[in-house]
């Protein structure tokens, strides 16, 4: 049984499916050498340069301490390696190997594929609905991120004086 097989509310409904759509974009398969968890540490470091690793977390929106386990499991299987920081002797960065970029793209490809097919039977106009939606709820929850993040928590006896 799927836990939001009756949704409440249309929120829940939406909650429930986006939920389900992120398990299984972040399925395994047996061709992949990397958890798909990782992938937005892969995909950000193939854009530039070696960066810290704090650097690196701001940018996929990600706990640091979260990043540096992916960062290890990363490391471990060859796909990135750390550098001492030249500016800063108790920091390092990471960057991907040659090994290892070459493993993300063909991760990436697999998965552009996998979408591909499922999306393929749709008409052009549902895929281009599909990614406005999806961008503009990206975008609002974003914002309500940040807006909750700028919100400072008043202990309630300090609201009643």
């Amino acid at each position: 049984m799927q836990i939001f097989e009756t949704p409440s509310s249309p929120e829940e409904a939406v909650i429930g499916l986006l939920m389900q759509a992120g398990r299984r974009l972040r399925t395994r398969h047996p061709e992949d050498e990397v958890d798909p968890s990782s992938f937005p540490l892969a995909k950000r470091l193939m854009c530039g340069d070696a960066m810290r690793v704090s650097d690196l977390a701001g940018q996929v929106e990600l706990d640091a301490s979260t990043v540096s386990r992916q960062i290890k499991q990363l490391e471990y299987k060859g796909i990135l390696e750390r550098t001492p920081d030249p500016g800063d002797g108790r920091a390092s960065l990471v960057r991907l190997t040659d090994d290892g970029r070459a493993t993300m793209e063909a991760a990436f490809r697999r998965r552009r594929a996998r979408i591909r097919a499922v999306l393929d039977p749709w008409s052009e106009r549902d895929r281009a609905q599909l990614q406005k939606l999806l961008t503009r709820l990206a975008s609002d929850l974003r914002v309500a991120n940040d807006l909750d993040a700028q919100t400072v928590d008043i202990p309630s006896e300090s609201r009643d004086r």
